[in-house]
């Protein structure tokens, strides 16, 4: 099991809810670390870096594989694709753009895959630039109010209600719904607590264990649910026109 900054790199495909569930028995503010009371702190690694490291070694450890094939197959006009060893007649094909007693040869067409491996790299040294910096993630309670910091500097501050925990659901070709667990909100990027589990009852308690134990909102996975936990509202719009005052209205 990975800790500290390495904490959100969930690689178990199987029996995830009970991964999460050992998870929160040994942290109960799984993901996060109580700094102060009411105070929570988290330090990850997007598991993009981790996606990108493999791509970019795949591609490159491939594309040097495939260039280096290249140069050992001959070239065409070489000396060698002139004169084969064995030559066999091509088999004559007709060709109805030219009669049907034309015969023309086939032709040989070679399939170039080094725009692939080029674009891949790319990719990968993409996704490992923008994710080697260590982010932390803040809710603070005491101010009511959530921070980002990306490299100790702050990247995005909002309040309380627009950070939350959220079952979402997907369906295969055959119908069938897997449930995972996020942690998002404004600016914020998608946390995956536990991802693609069939079982929506431990889901959900655990959804909502976790949203307890961070004092966040909670949303299933359905728009309009009752199964919704609402801890943190919005601040109404105060409207004079609409505003009662006490005593004698004006005239």
């Amino acid at each position: 099991m990975l800790r500290g900054a390495f904490v959100l790199w969930n690689l178990c495909f199987f029996d995830v809810e009970r991964s999460l569930a050992r998870r929160l028995q040994q942290n109960t503010h799984y993901p996060f670390q109580v700094q102060q009371p009411n105070v929570f702190v988290m330090e990850y690694y997007k598991d993009t870096l981790w996606k990108g490291t493999l791509i970019f070694l795949i591609c490159v450890l491939g594309g040097v594989f495939y260039f280096k094939i290249l140069q050992l197959l001959p070239q065409p006009g070489s000396q060698d694709q002139q004169v084969p060893l064995a030559p066999v007649p091509p088999l004559p094909c007709p060709s109805p753009a030219l009669g049907l007693g034309s015969w023309v040869r086939p032709l040989q067409v070679f399939q170039d895959y080094s725009g692939f491996f080029v674009y891949g790299t790319l990719v990968g040294f993409w996704l490992l630039l923008s994710s080697m910096h260590k982010r932390h993630l803040v809710i603070n309670h005491v101010q009511g109010c959530y921070q980002i910091y990306i490299k100790r500097r702050l990247w995005e501050e909002g309040p309380l209600h627009q950070i939350y925990v959220r079952l979402t659901a997907q369906m295969d070709a055959y119908g069938k719904c897997f449930y995972s667990l996020i942690i998002n909100g404004h600016g914020l990027e998608v946390l995956v607590l536990a991802n693609l589990s069939d079982k929506y009852e431990h889901m959900e308690f655990l959804g909502r264990r976790i949203a307890r134990k961070l004092k966040l909102n909670y949303f299933d996975y359905l728009d309009v649910s009752t199964r919704h936990v609402i801890r943190h509202r919005p601040p109404l719009e105060r409207d004079e026109e609409l505003q009662v005052w006490g005593g004698a209205v004006p005239q």
